[in-house]
């Protein structure tokens, strides 16, 4: 199991980015962080999540 938002979630073998997608997210208004270490958004469609992966959906916001 992959963790998300601190829920188990069955998607090792995907890539950050199909798993998001597939979630709904949108990419341009996140920021991720994975296993406690900012990720950056071009390298998304690169790493391939394992079993135990920690990954942290941020939504950013605009405001003052």
């Amino acid at each position: 199991m992959v963790w998300l938002n601190g829920e188990a979630r069955p998607l090792e073998g995907k890539t950050l980015k199909e798993a998001l997608e597939e979630l709904g997210v949108e990419l341009s208004r996140v920021a991720v962080l994975l296993n406690e270490e900012a990720y950056p958004g071009r390298e998304l469609p690169h790493h391939v999540l394992k079993e135990g992966d920690v990954v942290e959906v941020v939504t950013l916001m605009q405001g003052g």
